[in-house]
């Protein structure tokens, strides 16, 4: 793969057929969302390639040429949904085939998204390069960042992560590049920014698509010269880190909503990873629930197949392995004392952020009632939608309105009257 989320990811092809998508049973799983479930297949024929589409939904292509199904010389490169699959010869390169591991750092998981995840970081992390991590909230990017920095010749280092999101706009360029004294009202004293701090280990710049857009141009010069100016100050110092990054949505989105620039980007992508989703990986929960116990502290409550382990499997997850989290710490506390078993928690799955549980999947249309009129009708649905979208973006970011709201397209002011309107928070 040598474009797309699944950068690096690589696959022996041998005597046999070879199906690509996002389904966990195809051979090579991709995390593309622009992937169908099965998009296409691969057979190997002396020194060319057959490739056959499967009625996927976005088509597969070589060069501008819609493929349904064809023989390619080796050398060849496919575009499906936004990975480019390069088709090569030489029986020497290196297959990135998935991981026998179950976990990677704190990240747990014994599916195919996830072992080939763990893959691209056991081959990745001890190279000193650029890593851009991406994946929904609640995905696990700072534990990736972490395992990363563990399983790197930096390890022994500071391991220094900055939330662009939480730091006020006005403060971001004096946390990452550091300030002299008296260089604005506030600076009382000498202080070193995070470039600084995270000298000889690796620097974790999270929600980076939140970062001021004038602000970046000075970031990428940083990173391309290796010296770092405080604020305050004209010598350059010079800065000794290996960066990890990360943005609050997909790189292709933040890059088209100009939140994020295009050459920045490719600068600290060198490698990219893509964390796959909870709901796309559901073979993982009861792995996850198990060792989410352990952390909680909660070992004696045992994980076996049951209602409570099937109850796990049919939920959305919207807030990924977060979300699982939660859930299962308000369970133990809600829990009868002494209990033992996952089935004797009382597991509420729906995000609860007001006073009805989220009775259905996201993406269903709410219930219309056709005995009222059409403007009550109308009326009851956009509610009923607006109560549900809200409820599934809150949870999709931790119920932090400030994230919620760059997420939706809302100012946070409009979001807040929403929220209000329909008690997801308190306020009139």
């Amino acid at each position: 793969m040598v474009d797309g989320p699944d950068l690096g990811l690589a696959f022996p092809l041998g005597a046999r057929t070879v199906t690509i998508g996002k389904a966990r049973d195809c051979d090579v799983v991709l995390t593309d969302r622009a992937v169908s479930k099965r998009h296409l297949e691969l057979t190997l024929e002396g020194h060319s390639v057959r490739v056959r589409d499967l009625q996927s939904t976005n088509g597969t292509y070589i060069g501008k040429t819609k493929v349904i199904e064809s023989l390619v010389p080796a050398g060849s490169v496919v575009l499906v949904g936004r990975t480019r699959i390069h088709l090569r010869a030489d029986d020497t390169s290196e297959m990135l085939t998935p991981s026998e591991a179950d976990h990677f750092g704190e990240l747990w998981g014994t599916s195919v998204a996830m072992r080939q995840v763990f893959a691209i970081l056991e081959r990745t992390s001890p190279r000193d390069v650029n890593i851009f991590l991406d994946g929904e909230t609640g995905t696990g990017k700072e534990l990736a960042a972490r395992a990363i920095h563990a399983n790197s010749g930096r390890s022994r280092g500071p391991l220094v992560v900055l939330d662009c999101s939480a730091v006020a706009p006005e403060l971001v360029e004096s946390q990452l590049f550091g300030h002299r004294r008296g260089a604005f009202t506030g600076a009382m004293q000498d202080r070193p920014g995070v470039f600084e701090t995270a000298k000889g280990g690796t620097l974790f710049l999270d929600e980076l698509d939140s970062l001021p857009r004038d602000l970046q141009p000075k970031l990428l010069r940083v990173i391309e010269s290796r010296t770092v100016t405080r604020l305050g100050e004209f010598e350059p110092r010079s800065i000794d880190v290996r960066l990890v990054a990360a943005s609050g949505k997909s790189p292709e989105e933040a890059v088209a909503r100009n939140g994020l620039r295009r050459d920045l980007y490719f600068r600290l992508a060198v490698v990219r990873v893509t964390l796959p989703s909870l709901r796309d990986r559901l073979d993982d929960i009861p792995l996850l629930t198990e060792k989410l116990l352990e952390i909680i502290g909660q070992n004696a409550v045992k994980v076996a197949e049951g209602t409570a382990l099937e109850k796990l499997r049919l939920h959305p997850w919207m807030g990924n392995v977060r979300e699982l989290r939660n859930v299962l710490e308000r369970g133990l506390l809600l829990a009868a004392p002494g209990a033992t078993s996952l089935d004797e928690l009382p597991l509420r799955l729906a995000p609860m952020m007001g006073d009805e549980p989220v009775s259905k999947r996201p993406g269903m249309l709410p219930p219309v009632d056709f005995s009222l009129p059409y403007k009550e009708a109308k009326d009851a649905a956009v509610s009923s939608f607006e109560l549900e979208y809200l409820r599934a973006a809150l949870a999709r970011n931790g119920a932090n309105l400030s994230r919620t709201a760059r997420d939706v397209g809302l100012t946070r002011h409009h979001l807040r009257k929403l929220l209000r309107l329909h008690k997801l928070i308190a306020g009139s």
